[in-house]
């Protein structure tokens, strides 16, 4: 058992004394930005109005072509107060002009039938572009602090706005200029911006070849600023892993799917020199239109040939069909498909182990010395890493194998009891194979113990087994598994269409389930493969998952055997416990805490669920999921609370309700309090926080344990902003920060928070403890080293998964170990780290607060090991995050919402 764990974050040195960089600075003319607007609105005619220019596209221009340029700031389209970007030395006006014509060549409509409209289009665009020659920006320089942060009122480091852009920027050319030396190969990296930070890709890619076929791969350092609740100094925090190319002949791109490239050009500038520092991201998608692939309109590969008449650029079907010309390169032009799992299977593996990622690690570390320092390694904050769960060790005793077998089976029938209220388990099994069929009935006997020979005619078994009642039908799918017909017609939107498409084969499946008034039953539907449903929006599931609802069937879905890779009687056991699970046969089991919080506590968490209208039904929607566990409750132990209803109801009627409702016209809008429907984000955070109250006021009859991932849930509610949080107090919009303990007066509460797609988590590895060893994983509850006894901030790991697999900690993958060649091909472990802020807890001065002398007050740890001991379960593999976090997500499955149908002619008329 590893000691310590070392995070991939930095923060600046104190000791290395002010850090400052001097930049010439440049804003955006107040003069250019009237003149572009009234040149870009004239493609909105009929559509709600730009609030600022599309300053991207010129932005992604100026880092690739022009020389000296570090950065590009924020906001400057909007505002001439905004630095517009920042420069190592002066570029010359006769560079840039080029470069600005391009791009407001792109800013009016393209054409216009009328031929006055167009003759003024193009008045207006002479005068844009004699502005470009009248008005040239002013250069000033700027002294900037690059550990420039304030203290939020509740001790968090806020560092100044610039640097969440700046600041990676400046770390990623500096490594830029430092090749990484991996087994005697020397790796070259290229800067690529991203919306948080910037990416850091070797470049030119690798190669791996086994048998006849040939991949290419990357290594990938992914670099952003970040704040931690409560911490003095920001971070820095720096992500390793894999970047795969796309390199089939050609390359494929489902229907509806469009696919991100990164183009290496040389500066399109007679004389310029130097070496290539930066790749350019762009995106092709298939245009209706055009009825063809074409690049976004955000994308420069377009835009470069204007600039660059000598050289050849790629055109988005030459990319598609020669993938591997383009990333060998033509011409002194390289042009990369980033590979997604929906373009099929790649050849090399996802991921970096841990002593690979720690020599990327090492390297990042040398490289920003002295200016920036490893955030010190963290060391255990709780004796105990996990609850008490069921053994799972290997024996050769089977008695003591069979004592074991018996003990878990036992667990699950007291779940699925308690889930149930004592009413039958009725599974309704969809099959399209026997295979599928038979090792779902197999697993259901294996699973709760039941005997055998209990099948009736037609595929109808019962079993009454003591007090468990299990009935089990299983008939086949039939054409209910057939891709959905989706016919669009005149006056119906695609979402509209989609929606008559899922309704109609919704309503046969629960035709063919039959209804059913209570309890509860379980679906198992065995469908295609995803990449069998080729036409955009044909995949049928989200109506088979309506219907089965509508038949009040929560559903699970299991592909066939001939479209997966993995055996059956495996993916069997997980359909089953993904089912149960459904049900709300899961509860935690009993925790191992050094102190105990309370006998009676229950969990309650939260979750935000939002649908964008690019989602599985193309209809936009925002629902909070509230899920209430009640560990020692012997019936209906997990439910989840119906806001509609106004009372907490099973989770498997939650389930029900959320697909329900999204049936119904408006069912995805938020409703006020006063019935309207929030319609701005400002009506929908005030929706938001009331309910929260109102939740809160639900649960203050007993001790309460609130979990929320501020990543998910801070938009709709900003007081989880780190800026806003103070320890013990929670903050509601437009009013001073409350005691927790007014809401509850045993609530506790801890924030989460994962890396998502910002990287607001750091990757972890456990160091080697001696030169014979390699680093590792561990699994436990950490803190950092000499942390006070009111330190609140904690960070949760696990182990690898027996899904891992026996992959080695020295895997190299990048530059390949000459006894492993294939070391690219294997998948490699990240478990993800989770941070556990302890935001409110029976702390003494929260006890002082409230007059609540004489009681002992808690210890942040234990709280926080309460959280951390809620990923495990013996069921499941360690979780991603706790459990009731874990129900609360996945809730998100069943909130489908359907657009409504189009008004009638008459009623349209009428409007």
């Amino acid at each position: 058992m590893h000691r310590l764990i070392s995070t991939t974050a930095y923060e600046p040195d104190p000791q290395a004394g002010a850090w400052t960089e001097q930049y010439r600075v440049i804003s955006f003319p107040e003069e250019w930005r009237t003149e572009f607007m009234d040149l870009y609105r004239r493609r909105w005619r009929r559509r709600e109005q730009p609030v600022g220019l599309p300053i991207r596209k010129l932005n992604d221009l100026l880092r690739a072509t022009a020389p000296g340029l570090v950065a590009t700031g924020r906001g400057a389209g909007n505002s001439a107060e905004s630095p517009w970007f920042y420069a190592s030395e002066e570029m010359p006006a006769e560079l840039i002009a080029p470069l600005l014509v391009s791009w407001v060549m792109t800013l009016p409509p393209t054409t216009d039938s009328d031929a006055e409209r167009a003759a003024d289009h193009q008045a207006a665009l002479d005068r844009a572009l004699a502005l470009i020659d009248r008005h040239t920006p002013q250069w000033r320089y700027e002294s900037l602090d690059l550990t420039a942060a304030e203290p939020s009122p509740g001790g968090t480091a806020q560092p100044d706005r610039r640097l969440y852009h700046l600041l990676p920027e400046w770390i990623g050319a500096r490594l830029a200029v430092r090749p990484l030396h991996l087994n005697g190969v020397y790796l070259s990296f290229r800067l690529v911006t991203r919306g948080q930070g910037v990416e850091l890709v070797s470049w030119p890619p690798r190669t791996y070849t086994r048998g006849k076929s040939t991949w290419y791969y990357s290594g990938l350092v992914t670099i952003t600023v970040q704040s931690v609740p409560f911490a003095a100094r920001f971070r820095v925090h720096v992500s390793y892993g894999i970047r795969r190319w796309a390199t089939g002949s050609p390359v494929r791109l489902p229907e509806g799917r469009g696919a991100t490239v990164l183009l290496d050009a040389p500066l399109p500038w007679s004389g310029a020199g130097g070496s290539r520092r930066r790749l350019t991201a762009n995106s092709l998608a298939f245009d209706r239109g055009l009825g063809m692939l074409s690049w976004s309109r955000h994308s420069l590969v377009d835009l470069l040939p204007e600039l660059d008449v000598l050289r050849a650029y790629p055109k988005p079907t030459e990319l598609i069909t020669e993938p591997v010309d383009w990333i060998e390169g033509r011409d002194g032009v390289a042009a990369g498909i980033l590979h997604s799992t929906a373009m099929g299977r790649h050849g090399v593996g996802t991921g970096l182990m841990p002593l690979e990622r720690s020599l990327l690690d090492q390297w990042f570390e040398e490289s920003l010395h002295p200016v920036l320092r490893r955030v010190p390694d963290l060391e255990r904050a709780h004796r105990k890493a996990k609850p008490a769960l069921l053994p799972t060790s290997a024996t050769k005793d089977l008695e003591k194998q069979e004592v074991r077998s018996r003990r878990r089976v036992q667990a699950r029938r007291d779940a699925v009891r308690s889930a149930l209220g004592g009413e039958p388990l009725l599974i309704d099994v969809l099959w399209q194979t026997e295979e599928t069929r038979d090792e779902l009935i197999a697993m259901l006997r294996e699973w709760l113990g039941l005997p055998t020979g209990s099948g009736g005619v037609e595929g109808d078994y019962e079993w009454q087994d003591g007090d468990l009642h299990v009935v089990l039908r299983a008939r086949p799918l039939g054409a209910l598994g057939a891709p959905l017909l989706v016919v669009r017609k005149s006056g119906r939107s695609r979402a509209q269409a989609l929606a008559e498409a899922v309704r109609e084969r919704a309503a046969l499946t629960a035709a063919q389930l039959g209804p059913r008034t209570s309890p509860v039953g379980l679906a198992i539907v065995e469908t295609l493969g995803p990449d069998r449903f080729s036409l955009q929006d044909s995949d049928p599931k989200s109506a088979l998952r309506h219907g089965c609802a509508a038949a009040r069937r929560v559903s699970q879905f299991i592909v066939v055997p001939e479209d997966s890779d993995v055996a059956v009687a495996l993916r069997a056991r997980s359909a089953l416990a993904d089912g149960m699970r459904q049900l709300g046969a899961v509860v935690p089991p009993d925790q191992r805490l050094d102190e105990a919080l309370a006998d009676d506590l229950q969990y309650l968490a939260l979750w935000q669920v939002r649908r964008k209208s690019n989602g599985p039904t193309r209809q936009a929607g925002q629902r909070l999921v509230a899920l209430r566990i009640r560990p020692h409750d012997p019936v209906h132990p997990v439910r989840g609370w119906d806001d509609a209803r106004k009372k907490w109801v099973p989770y498997a009627q939650l389930l029900l309700t959320l697909a329900t409702d999204g049936t119904m016209a408006d069912a995805t809008a938020t409703c006020t309090r006063s019935g309207r429907f929030a319609s701005t984000t400002e009506e929908r955070r005030d929706e938001v926080e009331r309910q929260i109250r109102s939740l809160l006021y639900q649960v203050r009859d007993r001790p309460t344990l609130l979990l929320a991932n501020s990543g998910n849930l801070r938009e709709a509610w900003p007081g989880l902003n780190n800026g806003q949080l103070r320890r013990d107090m929670v903050t509601f919009h437009g009013e001073p920060p409350a005691r927790l303990a007014l809401f509850g007066r045993d609530l506790r509460m801890v924030l989460l928070r994962d890396a998502n797609s910002r990287g607001e988590t750091p990757q972890w590895y456990a160091p080697a403890e001696t030169d014979e060893e390699t680093p590792g994983f561990s699994a436990g509850l950490w803190a950092a080293q000499g942390a006070g006894p009111d330190d609140r901030v904690f960070m949760s790991t696990v182990g690898k998964p027996p899904a891992a697999g026996t992959v080695r900690n020295d895997l190299r993958k990048l530059v390949p170990h000459k006894d492993w060649p294939h070391g690219p091909a294997a998948t490699a472990w990240n478990p993800q780290a989770l941070e556990l802020t302890v935001l409110g807890c029976l702390s003494e001065l929260a006890l002082a607060a409230a007059g609540r002398a004489g009681i002992a007050p808690d210890r942040p740890a234990v709280v926080a090991a309460a959280a951390h001991q809620l990923r495990f379960h013996d069921e499941y593999h360690p979780l991603s995050r706790p459990l009731p976090l874990h129900l609360a997500k996945l809730a998100e499955e069943y909130f489908l919402p359907l657009a409504a149908a189009p008004a009638p002619a008459a009623e349209q008329d009428f409007q």
